[in-house]
């Protein structure tokens, strides 16, 4: 396999469906009818999040491994790899939808750059509910029951329904790491960075590259990376390339050269001294360890 497999929201639906921006399954469904798809690497064309609610198995996300538990919430951002292997009694719902599901009706183009859970950059894909479980367990049903629908009516009720998900799923997130309203704020400039570092990462390398497209000078932007991701400006850059080339060997079958040719690296020795300096192995290495 030479790219890893990418699925839009609707892949997993027949025909008549193939034109939504959001959709909602029974994960149980899609484990007896799309295992197949969805036990590969691969990644998406849109946002997912995944509710657990009883069952057991593994799910890989970007080279790390979770054990489902009653209660997990999963969000998966676009192009994030990720896989199942899930029991099969494992029951769910599986939730997908476009950025167009939100460009249609909200002022706001960067609603979904306030959610830190559906970005690249973050290190925490599961939240775990806990005492709120019914509270999501009612607001996914309502979803599927205003999608199943499929009426005008119940759609702008689909909005306002996955809109009130994803505004509980912030609250707790912030409660939980006491993020405060002035830290939302200030750290707006390192979420566009990292955003820019997502779009830009093959061709921009140096930290003065995106300080000039955020109009701010690359001492101020490596401050407010240091106060709000523990990480210099220059980290950030190379660690999002270090995913990507983790990517790439674990879930492709391309060669290093190619994966060196691919990561705009100028030779394949350049990219193995670098991959190894950061990583502490050969890419060669890292495939076999996988």
């Amino acid at each position: 396999m030479n790219n890893i497999p990418r699925f839009n929201s609707c892949d997993l639906l027949d025909q008549y469906n193939n034109h939504k921006d959001c959709i909602i399954l029974d994960l149980k469904e899609v484990i007896e009818s799309q295992n197949s798809l969805v036990s590969i690497a691969h990644h998406h064309l849109f946002y997912q999040i995944l509710f657990i609610t009883n069952g057991t198995g593994k799910h890989f996300i970007d080279n790390k491994i979770f054990n489902i538990n009653k209660g997990d919430l999963f969000f998966i951002a676009p192009a994030q790899v990720h896989k199942w292997d899930f029991n099969e009694s494992t029951q769910g719902y599986v939730l997908n939808f476009t950025i167009d599901f939100f460009y249609s009706y909200l002022v706001d183009k960067d609603f979904l750059n306030n959610f830190k859970f559906f970005s690249q950059h973050n290190t925490e894909n599961l939240f775990k509910v806990n005492k709120f479980f019914n509270e999501f367990d009612r607001m996914f049903n309502s979803i599927k029951i205003a999608f199943n629908k499929n009426k005008r009516k119940e759609f702008n009720l689909l909005h306002i329904y996955v809109l009130e998900l994803l505004l509980t799923a912030v609250e707790l997130y912030e409660a939980k790491n006491k993020v405060s309203e002035d830290i939302i704020h200030h750290s707006a400039l390192v979420n566009n960075y990292e955003k820019l570092i997502d779009k830009h990462f093959y061709e921009l390398r140096f930290p003065n590259d995106y300080a000039k497209l955020l109009h701010v000078s690359p001492n101020y932007l490596n401050s407010k990376c240091k106060k709000f991701k523990g990480q210099s400006s220059g980290e950030l850059i190379r660690n999002r390339i270090l995913l990507e080339s983790k990517r790439l060997l674990v879930n492709t079958n391309l060669s290093v050269a190619e994966i060196a040719f691919k990561l705009s690296f100028k030779d394949n020795s350049y990219f193995s001294r670098f991959f190894k300096k950061h990583i502490g192995i050969s890419p060669d290495g890292y495939r076999r360890s996988k």
